[in-house]
């Protein structure tokens, strides 16, 4: 028991030895249900991505409770029978369209969510992809991830389809009520809607990229 905690310890996964051995279980259990993903190809894609335990968690001797199978993700509460002493998982399943592990790489993430908007974008469609989720989370992580690689396809497909359109990027933040330029030195703007219900965020500089490495670069700007 002894050494089993310690190499958990050095595998990054400290906490409870007995939890930790019914969630390891749980797993076991599961092995040959995960689907393989599949690229989406549905109007609207709800993916859930897990991250590893941090080290802040670490420290406190958390462990990882989240399993993930795709597409299901489990939550496993770790808790006492009323003897005090017995201990045991409440689990509690979620379905998305898609999910990740903390193994899964981001382009995984990029290629099986975002991806097939890029030639969906080239016919004049319009596409949106977000991240949500608690601070610390890997929103930024992911999401940096996910522009790079949507802006080297988007000029690759751009040439190999011989198309004759240009690549504008506007980026702004709405933050605490406010709504600001991050391409015009964080400029505040307003936010109107028309007679028609259609939204414009009046002042928004807008900019041409004629290459992937200058919208890389400008991306960059509105991230930093």
């Amino acid at each position: 028991r002894l050494k089993e905690e310690k190499r958990n310890i050095a595998n990054g996964n400290p906490g409870d030895i007995d939890f930790q051995r019914l969630i390891k279980e749980f797993r076991h259990n599961k092995m040959g249900l995960e689907q393989p993903h599949i690229e989406n190809t549905h109007k609207i894609c709800v993916a859930l991505r897990k991250r590893p335990v941090s080290a802040k968690e670490i420290q406190k001797k958390d462990h990882d409770s989240v399993s993930i199978f795709n597409p299901q993700v489990t939550v496993h509460n770790c808790k006492l029978k009323v003897d005090g002493i017995t201990k045991y998982l409440d689990s509690t399943d979620f379905q998305f369209d898609l999910t990740f592990n903390e193994s899964n790489t981001t382009e995984e993430v990029y290629v099986n969510t975002t991806r097939p908007l890029v030639p969906f974008v080239l016919e004049r469609g319009r596409a949106t992809v977000f991240a949500y989720g608690q601070t610390g989370s890997g929103k930024t992580y992911t999401m940096v991830g996910i522009q790079e690689q949507a802006v080297e396809d988007l000029f690759c497909m751009l040439k190999e389809r011989n198309l004759d359109l240009k690549v504008h990027l506007s980026f702004f933040e709405i933050y605490g009520g406010k709504c600001q330029d991050l391409l015009n030195s964080r400029n505040r703007l307003d936010v109107r809607e028309d007679g028609q219900g259609m939204v414009h965020i009046a002042g928004l500089e807008e900019f041409v990229a004629n290459t992937s490495r200058e919208l890389r670069e400008m991306v960059q700007i509105g991230n930093s």
